[in-house]
C-alpha cells in the first residue's frame, strides 16, 4: 500500500518535483565548481572600481549564498511564472498528496490554480478554508446546474448524547448508509441530507443542496463541533465551504472534522477524522 501511494504520488507530482531538483542543482553548482575561488583568482591584482564591486560581494558572500541566490533568481524569473498560469492537480490521477505538499506548492512555487476534482475532500476543505490557492477553477459542464430535490432528518436528543457534538451527513452523489458510519459517531446528534439523483454518481451543481446545508449549519449551537459525512461534488463542495465554514468571527462552528471515505468494500468512512477548523 505504501509503495502503490509513493509511485501515484511521483506520477501525480513530476513537474514539481523536477522543479524542486532543478533548484537544488543551482543551489549546489557554485560549491562543486568552487565559483567563489574562480571569481578570488579572475580578480588578483584588479582594483575594486564601481563595475567590479558586485564580484567582490559575491566573492567574499561564499558559494552557498551564491547558490542561494542563483536559485532564487531561477524560481522567482522561471519557474513561478511558469507556474503562474497552469492549473495544479492534472491528469487522471487520484490527487492524494499531503496538504503541505499543495502549501508548498502554491506559495513557493507560484501555482495560482488547483483542480479540485479528485482530491481528497479533506484535503478539499482544507484548501478552500485556507484560500491555499487563488483559484479553483471547475468545468461547468462537468458540474451542470440544475434544480433538484432535498430532503433533511433530524436525529436529534439529548439523552447519553454530546450536546457540543453532531454529525453532518450530506448525501449528494452517492447515498450514505449507517454501516458506513464509524461505530463511536453514531449515537451523536444527527443532521442527514439527502439529494434526490437520477443515477448513482450523478454529478450536478445543485443549488437548493448548498443553501439547505448552510441553512442547517447556521442553526446549530455556539461552539459546535461538526463531523462532517459528505458524498458532495467538489463544485457543491467548494460553495458549501465558503457560505457554511468560512465565515469568520460570525460563525457558530467551534470545530471541524471531515471524514474520510474509502473506496474500497462498503466505501466506510474511516473512524479517523481530519480536522479542519
Amino acid at each position: 500500500m505504501y509503495w502503490g501511494y509513493l509511485i501515484n504520488f511521483v506520477k501525480d507530482s513530476i513537474r514539481e518535483i523536477f522543479q524542486i531538483l532543478l533548484l537544488i542543482f543551482f543551489m549546489v553548482i557554485p560549491s562543486i565548481f568552487d565559483f567563489e575561488g574562480i571569481i578570488k583568482t579572475l580578480l588578483i591584482g584588479e582594483h575594486i572600481t564601481l563595475e567590479n564591486i558586485k564580484y567582490y560581494y559575491l566573492m567574499s558572500a561564499g558559494n552557498l549564498v551564491m547558490g542561494c541566490l542563483l536559485a532564487a533568481l531561477v524560481l522567482f524569473r522561471f519557474i513561478r511564472v511558469s507556474n503562474k498560469s497552469t492549473i495544479f492537480n492534472s491528469g487522471n490521477l487520484y490527487h492524494d498528496k499531503p496538504y503541505m505538499w499543495y502549501w508548498f506548492s502554491s506559495k513557493i512555487l507560484g501555482y495560482k490554480k488547483c483542480n479540485l476534482v479528485l482530491v481528497p475532500i479533506y484535503i478539499q476543505y482544507k484548501l478552500i478554508i485556507n484560500d491555499t490557492f487563488e483559484e479553483y477553477p471547475f468545468n461547468e459542464a462537468d458540474f451542470p446546474t440544475k434544480n433538484c430535490h432535498v430532503d433533511v432528518r433530524r436525529e436529534l436528543t439529548s439523552q447519553g448524547t454530546p450536546l457540543n457534538e453532531i454529525n453532518l451527513i450530506i448525501q449528494d452523489t452517492y447515498p450514505i448508509t449507517d454501516n458506513q458510519i464509524p461505530v463511536e459517531k453514531k449515537s451523536n446528534n444527527t443532521i442527514l441530507i439527502m439529494r434526490d439523483r437520477e443515477y448513482i454518481g450523478e454529478r450536478i451543481h445543485c443549488e437548493e443542496l448548498i443553501n439547505i446545508v448552510v441553512e442547517e449549519v447556521r442553526r446549530l449551537n455556539d461552539n459546535i463541533t461538526l463531523n462532517i459525512f459528505s458524498t458532495t461534488n467538489p463544485k457543491n463542495t467548494y460553495e458549501i465551504v465558503k457560505k457554511a465554514i468560512c465565515i469568520g468571527n460570525r460563525g457558530n462552528i467551534g470545530s471541524v472534522n471531515v471524514f474520510q471515505q474509502d473506496n474500497k468494500g462498503i466505501r466506510a468512512f474511516a473512524p479517523k477524522s481530519h480536522k479542519v477548523i
